[in-house]
């Protein structure tokens, strides 16, 4: 039997190196049919056409968000009211090839808008990964290197380690289906090889405290709009940009999911 760690000890890692993973998240008996429903989602018309808006197209994983160890663990770091600001599929394709080190939303260079380097030296913005299928090296276990939220550089800076080559103290996250990653969004981590004959399956969800602007997230926002403008053509906020979520998929969500995602409902017309 597992001994799950506890809070302090979360909270330790995640400050320490920059991350921890938290065991059983998801129940062994529900993974394999939720990993089906993710797939039949992302692989279908009304996802693929429709702006790729998860939430609009499948609700059967959200329930998992307000999951007690993992809200626990995000507000201790991020003070109460914190929210969700991305919820999205992570599918990497058979013999899918390494990508460039980065940071995750709002810093970085790779949007419109963005918290420019030296990054402050607090936790200001946290992504979770919920594994559907093994991580590991040959399956594609998420790159990172531990300890580099520390180091206030952006990964596309040109200041640190060249974004696209390995790095000596890159470690690849490994864990089990219903396990979930959380880690500090400034630490560099890169989309790896996966090797396996298989997809490797999981769902991004990032959390923010009150106080961050996540208007500019909404591709029909005007501030999103003139951001993004006014950087340059084809050039979004941010990546994936986040599209509202009808008042009916509100209606739906759990009583406890609900206020992650009060402040990312449509208003009426």
């Amino acid at each position: 039997m597992t001994s799950h760690k506890t809070t302090g000890d979360n909270l330790e890692s995640l400050q320490k190196s920059g991350y921890t993973l938290i065991e059983g998240v998801i129940p062994a008996d529900k993974v394999q049919s939720l990993r089906e429903a993710v797939e039949t989602t992302v692989d279908s018309p009304q996802y693929q056409e429709g702006g790729r808006d998860f939430l609009a197209c499948d609700q059967q994983f959200v329930k998992y968000v307000g999951d007690s160890r993992v809200n626990d663990v995000v507000g201790s770091v991020l003070g109460e009211y914190y929210r969700v600001s991305f919820t999205n599929a992570i599918i990497r394709q058979s013999h899918d090839k390494r990508g460039a080190w980065h940071s995750d939303w709002p810093f970085g260079s790779g949007g419109a808008a963005f918290i420019p380097e030296p990054f402050p030296d607090a936790v200001m913005y946290l992504t979770t990964v919920w594994m559907l299928t093994p991580f590991s090296t040959s399956t594609g276990g998420t790159l990172i290197i531990p300890g580099s939220h520390k180091w206030q550089i952006d990964p596309l800076g040109g200041k640190g380690p060249n974004p696209s080559e390995s790095h000596p103290e890159e470690i690849h996250v490994s864990g089990k289906p219903g396990d979930v990653m959380i880690f500090d969004s400034r630490m560099w981590h890169a989309k790896p090889n996966n090797d396996a004959a298989h997809r490797r399956v999981a769902m991004r969800v990032c959390f923010a405290p009150w106080w961050l602007n996540l208007d500019v997230l909404d591709p029909e926002s005007i501030m999103g709009q003139r951001m993004a403008a006014e950087a340059g053509a084809n050039r979004a906020t941010s990546s994936p940009p986040m599209p509202k979520i009808s008042n009916k998929v509100f209606d739906n969500l759990p009583e406890n999911v609900k206020p992650l995602y009060y402040h990312w409902v449509q208003r009426q017309q």
